[in-house]
């Protein structure tokens, strides 16, 4: 248990210095330093920088993508859903997912390593975040076989849903003090929440079908909620 805590007083640490430095400009002296260990003990324990900025991706956005996944794969499949409940269920987790996980820190990583290049991410977004938009694509794929969804490309569509939420996520500290920050933000989760639901089945649902937005039940809402609480405790030192 303590060379667990170890481990992440030592990735809580690296993330700070990553975020302000870059992989380039950080140094495992500062990071030994920020963590309130020994040089020789972040080491052993990651061997390398590389390793340790590898390590830092795996813990903070992997292992929730990972679970994200697990979640939807195991707990959907229980609630006997419906192709459209399925879909306001899987908006609500990843409207609250991203949300409740935003981390100021790694977006400052994320943005550091696309303008360096180095290409790590490239392997990353397939490991953890294709899977996530396959997840959704499939249900609309269901929907349209069913003929309630009717949409050219699921893919872009998906690609899309998922870009507004965390860029819209990623904007907030700009718009604070505007006009916009408290009509968006105010109550976020459930602003985002219903909006997309409302874009999603309006541009899904065929013009032929009634438009018929489904509601998600207040148990599935606990449900979720608790899922993602878990995976935010799990995080903390």
């Amino acid at each position: 248990m303590e060379s667990e805590i170890t481990k992440r007083k030592i990735l809580y640490a690296a993330k700070k210095e990553f975020a302000e430095k870059g992989f380039n400009g950080a140094r495992m002296n500062s990071i030994a330093s920020i963590g309130g260990v020994n040089q020789a003990l972040l080491h052993y324990y990651f061997d390398t920088k590389k390793n340790l900025y590898n390590s830092i991706f795996e813990y903070f956005i992997g292992d929730s993508a990972a679970k994200f996944s697990e979640f939807i794969d195991t707990e959907f499949n229980t609630w006997n859903m419906s192709t459209d409940e399925k879909l306001c269920a899987i908006i609500y987790l990843v409207v609250s997912v991203t949300l409740e996980a935003y981390d100021v820190e790694m977006s400052r990583i994320f943005t550091r390593e696309i303008l360096e290049g180095s290409g790590f991410l490239n392997e990353f977004v397939k490991k953890y975040f294709m899977p996530r938009i396959i997840q959704i694509e499939n249900i609309i794929q269901d929907g349209i076989r069913e003929s309630i969804f009717e949409i050219s490309n699921p893919k872009i569509f998906t690609f899309s849903l998922l870009l507004f939420i965390s860029h819209s996520i990623n904007l907030e500290k700009f718009l604070v003090n505007t006009e916009l920050h408290e009509a968006l933000f105010k109550n976020k989760k459930m602003t985002f929440y219903k909006y997309l639901l409302e874009h999603t089945f309006k541009s899904l649902r065929p013009s032929n079908k009634p438009l018929v937005i489904p509601k998600l039940s207040k148990d599935k809402i606990n449900k979720i909620d608790s899922f993602v609480k878990m995976i935010y405790d799990s995080y903390m030192i």
